[in-house]
C-alpha cells in the first residue's frame, strides 16, 4: 500500500507543478496583453479589462474570459474570439469586421453602432444582446441564439441567420435585403418597418410577431407558419407562399385570414 502511494505521489507532483506553472504563464501572458505589448492572449482571464480604442486586428483571444470587458472603438478586424465568454462586454462603435465569434457567449453584449460586416456569430449565445443599428452585412448568425435581443435599424442584408433562434427580438425597421432567414425560429418578434425584400423565410416560423409596414417584395415564404402574424399595411407583392400557414393571421387589408 505504502510503495502505492509512493508511485502516485511520484506521478501527481508533475502533474501538480505543471498545472501550477501553467497557471502562472497564463496570469504572465494577460498581465502582457493588458500592457497593450501583445495581441495574443488565448484562454486568458481578462474580464472585466479595459481595452477601449485598442487596435486588436488579427488578435487571437479565443477561449479567453472577457465577460463584462470594454472594447468601445477597438478594432478587432480579423480578430479570433470564438468560444470566448464576452457576456456583458461593451462592443458599442468597434470595428468588427471579419471576426470570429462562433460558439461565444454574448448574452446582454452591447453592440451600437459596430461595424460587423462578414462577421462569423454561427452558434453564438447573443440571447438579450444590445445590437441597435450594427452592420451585419454577409454576417453569418447560422443558429445563433438571439432570443430577446435588440436589432432595432440593424443592417443585415446579405446576412444568413439560417435556423437562428429569433423568440422575442426587435428588427423594428432593420433592413434584411436578400437575408437569409430559412429554418429560423422567429415568434413574437418586432418586424415593424422591416425591409425584407428577396429574403429567403423558407420553414421559418413566425407565429403572433408583427411585419406592419414591412416589406416583403419576392420573398419567399414557403413552408412558413405565420399563424396570429400581424400583416397589416405590409406589401406581399410576389411572395412565394407555397404552404404557407396565415392561420388567425391580420392580413395587409386588415381582414383575419381563417
Amino acid at each position: 500500500m505504502r510503495r502505492l502511494m509512493a508511485v502516485a505521489f511520484v506521478f501527481l507532483v508533475p502533474l501538480f507543478e505543471s498545472a501550477g506553472l501553467g497557471a502562472m504563464a497564463r496570469a504572465q501572458d494577460a498581465a502582457v496583453f493588458l500592457a497593450g505589448t501583445a495581441k495574443d492572449c488565448p484562454g486568458c482571464n481578462l474580464a472585466g479589462a479595459s481595452l477601449k480604442r485598442r487596435n486588436l486586428t488579427g488578435a487571437n483571444l479565443a477561449g479567453a474570459n472577457l465577460a463584462g470587458a470594454s472594447f468601445h472603438r477597438s478594432v478587432l478586424r480579423g480578430a479570433n474570439l470564438s468560444g470566448a465568454d464576452l457576456t456583458g462586454a461593451n462592443f458599442n462603435k468597434t470595428d468588427l469586421i471579419q471576426a470570429d465569434f462562433s460558439n461565444a457567449k454574448l448574452n446582454s453584449a452591447m453592440f451600437f453602432e459596430a461595424d460587423a460586416s462578414r462577421a462569423n456569430f454561427a452558434r453564438a449565445d447573443l440571447t438579450e444582446a444590445m445590437l441597435g443599428s450594427i452592420r451585419l452585412l454577409n454576417g453569418n448568425l447560422d443558429r445563433a441564439n438571439l432570443t430577446e435581443a435588440d436589432l432595432s435599424g440593424a443592417q443585415l442584408n446579405d446576412a444568413s441567420l439560417a435556423n437562428a433562434t429569433l423568440n422575442g427580438a426587435s428588427l423594428l425597421q432593420a433592413r434584411m435585403l436578400r437575408t437569409n432567414l430559412r429554418g429560423v425560429v422567429a415568434e413574437n418578434v418586432d418586424f415593424t418597418s422591416a425591409n425584407l425584400r428577396d429574403a429567403n423565410l423558407n420553414g421559418a416560423l413566425l407565429r403572433e410577431s408583427i411585419f406592419y409596414l414591412a416589406d416583403f417584395g419576392n420573398v419567399d415564404l414557403s413552408g412558413a407558419n405565420l399563424s396570429r402574424a400581424i400583416l397589416r399595411s405590409a406589401n406581399m407583392g410576389d411572395t412565394k407562399q407555397t404552404g404557407t400557414v396565415f392561420t388567425g393571421a391580420m392580413m395587409p387589408d386588415n381582414t383575419i385570414h381563417p
